[in-house]
């Protein structure tokens, strides 16, 4: 007995080179981004770097450690997988870095994820959140006028801000620390990374089992693809909102409705995650609802104190009429800017693709109309979804979140491609997951994420002309829609609580994975 309690041991503080791989990997992807951090508090980027790596290559071992131990020998039982995870995960890893060398230092645009793209290179979502704080903390009357947008921050032209003015108080507080426009830029891309990577992985573990296992395996696919690299380089607040709602919904199912209350209570100022609200109400989470609200108010109230009424009285009197007749997106009806349509993952921007490919009745207001009647249709579906949620698994309900969220995101009449298709690919992992890996199983796979991963630079590609531009879109739109339809619309399982969720043939999966 003796014996075998000994060995025991042994095998449990072995670590398998299948975890020191892993634990490598995740470390490669991560040092980057720790490097931006060092940056952004004002350390050289070379010092930055070596910093990371000896603090990286510092916590591989405890890492690997806390691997799952059923990784263990997938080398010897499922090598061509092994081969092909691993190829998938070193491309993640560099196209990883490069972004980061691209966000630690904006001279080094080769590294970039669209490098060839000169839009892609001098564009920066954040430029908008960065300028709006300067000028509310400045005191200007009207913050959304759009005659502040008009110039250039370093390489980067400047992006109009959109937003409620609760939002501000992220950036304010950056602006308020003295940060410069650079600086800022790479610790808000520290910031959005590692609510977003965190996400992926909490989400994970609370699915639990084989399939949660499975699904964490598969996150670097998800991570190398577009959406996600992109939108990161842009500064985009999309991803770090739907982070920040899918962690709230984990949070308040783990029974921390405070914890989840204030992510839930800053996400809705994006407006899109309040549906998530809808469904906490029909699924009577009243403790969640209430802290919600809570953390809402308490920010709201922060931003008023903060930055004073100004703000607020731009939004009512000037940004709101504008966003309600649908003015501020008027560019997508420009002659000579039918290009930017080719992007938009938009319902309601349907109205304006088939408008600038020429077919007659399609105006802002049936795009308006479209956009109500979608409406409409997301929240009955949130509330069918509501009543369904107790005979639903873990990752089926994770899968419904996502679901609700994208098909919540896609309302809006401009939906940038590498924005909207951020969810359904994450959605992607979480499916495929619990799919069998069969051939077909594979073929599919692989066709869905080069759907989804479809984000179209505006040079380089050789697709330049309107109409095969607006196929390729349309068509992982669609895909994306289509995709989150079918979960929320299908039958749950009836597993309960239960971490194993769509129907699928264990036998077919590596059980070890």
């Amino acid at each position: 007995m003796q014996v075998t309690l000994s060995h025991d041991r042994r095998a449990a503080v072995r670590v398998s080179p299948e975890r020191w791989v892993v634990a490598g990997l995740v470390i490669a992807l991560v040092a980057p981004v720790v490097a931006v951090a060092g940056v952004a508090l004002g350390l050289r980027l070379d010092v930055s770097a070596l910093v990371a790596a000896v603090l990286g290559m510092a916590v591989v071992p405890s890492l690997a450690r806390r691997l799952p131990h059923e990784w263990d020998e997938l080398r010897r039982t499922h090598a061509a997988w092994c081969v092909a995870w691993l190829a998938v995960a070193v491309l993640a890893a560099l196209r990883s870095a490069g972004v980061a060398w691209f966000m630690a230092d904006p001279q080094h645009a080769q590294s970039s994820a669209f490098w060839f793209d000169p839009f892609y290179v001098g564009h920066s979502c954040y430029s908008a959140y960065w300028q709006a704080a300067e000028l509310a903390r400045s005191g200007v009357e009207n913050l959304y006028d759009t005659s502040h947008y008009a110039g250039f921050a370093g390489r980067f032209k400047i992006d109009e801000f959109f937003y409620l003015p609760q939002f501000l108080l992220l950036p304010a507080v950056g602006t308020a620390l003295g940060g410069d426009f650079l600086s800022l830029r790479a610790a808000w891309f520290v910031l959005e990374t590692a609510l977003v990577g965190g996400a992926m992985v909490a989400l994970c573990r609370w699915v639990g089992g084989s399939v949660g296992r499975r699904a964490a395996l598969l996150l670097p696919a998800v991570w190398l693809a577009s959406p996600v690299l992109v939108t990161l380089q842009l500064g985009n607040f999309q991803l770090a909102a739907i982070a920040m709602s899918v962690l709230a919904m984990v949070s308040f199912e783990r029974g921390r409705p405070l914890l989840g209350g204030a992510l839930l209570g800053f996400a809705v100022f994006k407006l899109f995650p309040g549906l998530l609200g809808i469904y906490l109400i029909a699924t009577r989470q009243w403790r969640a609802v209430g802290w919600t609200l809570a953390f809402s108010v308490l920010y709201t109230v922060a931003v008023y104190a903060w930055l004073g009424a100004a703000p607020f009285d731009a939004f009512v009197h000037y940004q709101a009429p504008r966003i309600l007749s649908g003015e501020a997106w008027a560019f997508l009806e420009f002659e000579g800017l039918e290009w930017v349509n080719t992007i938009n993952a938009s319902v309601p921007g349907l109205v304006l693709k088939l408008k600038a490919l020429g077919v007659d009745g399609m105006d802002r207001a049936l795009a308006g109309k479209v956009a109500w009647a979608w409406t409409a249709l997301i929240v009955a579906l949130t509330v069918l979804a509501a009543r369904r949620t107790a005979q639903m698994s873990r990752l089926e309900r994770a899968a419904v979140w996502i679901a609700l969220l994208t098909l919540a995101a896609f309302r809006s009449p401009f939906v940038p491609d590498h924005n909207g298709l951020f969810a359904p690919l994450w959605l992607w992992g979480l499916l495929a997951a619990a799919w069998p890996t069969t051939r077909r199983w594979l073929v599919g796979a692989a066709l869905a994420w080069l759907a989804l991963a479809a984000v179209l630079p505006f040079e380089g590609i050789g697709l330049s002309d309107v109409a095969p531009r607006m196929a390729v879109s349309t068509a992982s739109q669609l895909v994306a829609v289509a995709l989150c339809l079918w979960v929320v619309l299908r039958r749950p399982s009836a597993h309960g609580a239960g971490g194993g969720s769509l129907p699928h043939d264990d036998s077919a999966i590596p059980a070890a994975a």
